[in-house]
């Protein structure tokens, strides 16, 4: 910030010069004090310059441009989001963008690690051109594990060095180093991993995210030691506090798949002390969750009903997490600074009827200037230019399929084998061996990216069904339980993180006609040969480009379809598929080559 603009606000702060906004009559909701206390607030240039507190500044005044009576609501400070995937609510983050500011989401922190498994950093400078359209301040990660492990068969590879390159080349543009899922080359310093980490010192902030699941003892103290700052994967008190005893930062996450805040809750019931360090995520959220039920306030309103007071959850939605990613204070532009309502902070506001956050916020306002109200925004998303509509064609026709035949996924059941044993609401699961098939289902992992379909141009069937001999390398075959589909499958193009196809079914023929419609990207839903449900996601096989709303309507017919077909909740259809193949968090996932076991990183029999 030059000495000029700093002069402003000094000038503002002080009363010499007109403010901009007046918000009258509220309800300040101070994180600082833990207290809610009337008075009036001044907003100048984005900026927020003056904060006055009835009974203690009734002698001191602004004069504004235009002046909001708030009339006894309360003002809050815009909400942040820790950790997200835009990518997972299936819109481009513009789309995005104009749902998360009409549930009060002022700042997200998102890491594209989805499009950039598929489309590398190309993927990301899309995601980087379309979030400059629209006026939610969208921090971008790098990512730091593409693809989640060395030997995933993803759609792209990104190095140290290709970090470094794409931080020259768009320089300020990158806030940190995304979650580090890698967690054995954590903790075994190799040396690429390492050097990751290293090149996060030439981002905005030099910070690195974690991810770490069920990660406990030495392996944590290595994981801690290497100044990863947060984890948004604890599911246990006891796992959170163990983090958070070692200096990390704990994301209670709250999203579609994972719902993890009311196990969490205790731990900040036992001690409220503790809600300083911990803060909110919703790392994947649909859009109909969102539209319903919202996104962070979502959680502050869970964190409300599980006995949190509403100020301390208020506070971890915005200061905590300003605190964990160093907004708080320290930053040049004032405007950069936020969290709170005080001055020298970014006006990201909030006017709420009161503090249960049943419903969106009243208004929202995004550097000082109004963008939604009552749920519905009212801001400006800029038209897509041209650099915007090249990038988007880079992420078109992203789904190589190999060509495949119905003994693919016509494979038998061999008693005691390992079998993914899904947990609802929750992104680990368990392992089974069971010694018969009964309440099992069919899953199978085919990579998209073009590997199979050039081990099949070589000869890898042979005189044999197409795509059998892709089995076991290419397209890898198992079982599963708790997925309760019936009559039908259901395939999708995103299988985190490689998002090769990943279906699930109780029978090949179902499995078979749902493969073979996935087209260019979605999920699609096959019952008795037939597509009754799906979802187009042209952009990677990962995102819409329909509105928040379009997407959000086809998901619901898609739940209706799915409930039909047995799938009860709180198993989510499409949640309950798509991290199956997640090879980071444990303990029984599919990868092509098979069925992988995490807590072992072999290969189960």
């Amino acid at each position: 910030m030059s000495s000029t603009q700093l002069q402003g606000i000094i000038d503002a702060a002080e009363g010499r010069v007109t403010a901009d906004t007046l918000f009258t009559n509220a309800r300040i909701v101070d994180v600082y004090g833990h207290r809610v206390v009337s008075g009036r607030v001044a907003v100048k240039g984005g900026v927020i310059v003056g904060v006055l507190f009835d009974g203690r500044d009734d002698d001191a005044r602004y004069d504004a441009e235009r002046v909001v009576d708030c009339e006894g609501r309360y003002l809050c400070p815009g909400l942040i989001d820790g950790h997200l995937h835009i990518e997972s609510s299936n819109i481009r983050p513009a789309e995005y963008a104009r749902m998360a500011l009409a549930r009060g989401t002022t700042t997200a922190i998102a890491d594209s690690h989805e499009i950039a498994n598929v489309c590398g950093l190309d993927g990301l400078a899309f995601m980087i051109a379309d979030a400059r359209r629209a006026p939610l301040d969208i921090k971008f990660m790098m990512p730091s594990c593409v693809p989640a492990l060395p030997d995933e068969q993803a759609g792209a590879e990104i190095s140290a060095a290709d970090m470094e390159a794409f931080f020259a080349e768009h320089p300020g543009e990158i806030f940190g180093l995304g979650e580090m899922m890698n967690m054995p080359g954590v903790t075994g310093a190799d040396p690429e991993t390492c050097a990751r980490i290293d090149a996060a010192r030439h981002t905005v902030t030099g910070l690195t995210d974690g991810h770490a699941p069920l990660v406990s003892g030495l392996d944590l103290n290595a994981y801690a030691a290497a100044g990863i700052i947060a984890d948004h994967e604890c599911t246990l008190p006891e796992e959170a506090l163990d983090k958070l005893s070692r200096g990390m930062y704990i994301m209670l996450r709250e999203g579609t798949c994972s719902h993890d805040l009311e196990q969490l809750a205790p731990l900040l019931i036992e001690d409220p002390a503790r809600s300083r360090r911990c803060c909110f995520a919703t790392d994947d959220r649909a859009p109909s969750d969102a539209l319903a039920t919202g996104m962070i306030d979502n959680a502050c309103r869970l964190a409300i009903e599980h006995g949190i007071d509403p100020v301390r959850a208020i506070s971890m939605a915005t200061l905590s997490a300003a605190e964990c990613f160093g907004f708080d204070h320290g930053m040049g532009d004032a405007r950069e600074r936020r969290g709170a309502v005080a001055p020298g902070k970014r006006a990201d506001l909030l006017l709420l009827d009161d503090l249960t956050f049943a419903e969106a916020p009243a208004a929202v306002y995004a550097a000082g200037v109004l963008v939604a109200e009552h749920g519905r925004f009212v801001g400006e998303i800029a038209p897509a230019n041209d650099e915007v509509r090249r990038l988007a064609d880079e992420l078109r026709g992203s789904v190589h399929l190999p060509e495949l035949s119905l003994d693919v996924f016509s494979y038998p059941f061999r008693p005691g084998e390992a079998v993914i044993d899904v947990i609802p609401g929750n992104a680990v699961t368990g392992i089974a061996h069971p010694e018969s098939a009964d309440g099992l289902r069919r899953i199978a992992l085919i990579e998209r990216h073009g590997r199979g379909c050039f081990a099949q141009e070589a000869g890898a069937d042979g005189d044999g069904p197409a795509g059998l001999g892709l089995v076991g390398k290419h397209i890898g075959c198992g079982w599963l339980r708790g997925y309760t589909i019936t009559g039908g499958a259901i395939a999708s193009t995103i299988g985190h993180d490689s998002h090769n196809i990943c279906v699930v079914g109780d029978n090949p023929e179902d499995m078979l006609v749902a493969v073979s419609n996935v087209h260019q990207g979605g999920h699609v839903l096959v019952r008795d040969g037939e597509v009754v449900a799906r979802i187009d996601l042209p952009l990677g096989g990962l995102m819409s480009e329909g509105t928040a709303e379009e997407v959000a309507q086809d998901h619901e017919r898609f739940m209706e379809q799915a409930r039909a077909m047995g799938i009860e909740p709180p198993l989510d259809p499409i949640m309950g598929v798509i991290f199956l193949p997640l090879p980071v968090i444990p303990t029984l996932r599919i990868r092509p080559e098979g069925m992988f076991d995490v807590t072992t990183f072999s290969y189960a029999s």
